[in-house]
């Protein structure tokens, strides 16, 4: 067995994120954007939000992080310290429109569709 310490979940930092702040600062943004009856809206700061009240989704993605809230579940991915922009947009493109992963890329949407569009053309 190993003799460090077992952290709880909420305590975890990850790339420098305390997960627990991560969440609450997301919701609390989501929330506020809600009330205001905002659907979608990109920040000048690259940062993406979408509320699609249909499917009861919403994102809020930056540079390195997506945040999902649903009805019952809310995820986080975060991008790894060791995984530059393109490797780990090869893991999320599934999950993620484009405007949410350029904004996790630190790019734009654009930016997203070329660089996708070039690795499809080398598959």
């Amino acid at each position: 067995m190993s003799d460090q310490e077992i952290v709880p979940i909420s305590e975890l930092q990850v790339n420098g994120i305390n997960l627990s702040d991560a969440i609450l600062q997301g919701q609390s943004m989501i929330e506020d954007l809600k009330s205001k009856g905002v659907r979608e809206a990109t920040f000048d700061n690259g940062a993406y939000f979408n509320h699609n009240s249909s499917t009861a989704t919403t994102t809020l993605a930056a540079d390195g992080i997506i945040l999902e809230q649903r009805q019952h579940t809310t995820t986080i991915v975060l991008r790894n310290d060791a995984s530059n922009q393109l490797e780990a947009l090869a893991e999320v493109r599934e999950i993620a429109t484009q405007k949410t992963l350029g904004a996790f890329s630190g790019h734009s949407q654009p930016w997203i569709s070329q660089k996708l569009g070039e690795s499809n053309e080398d598959q």
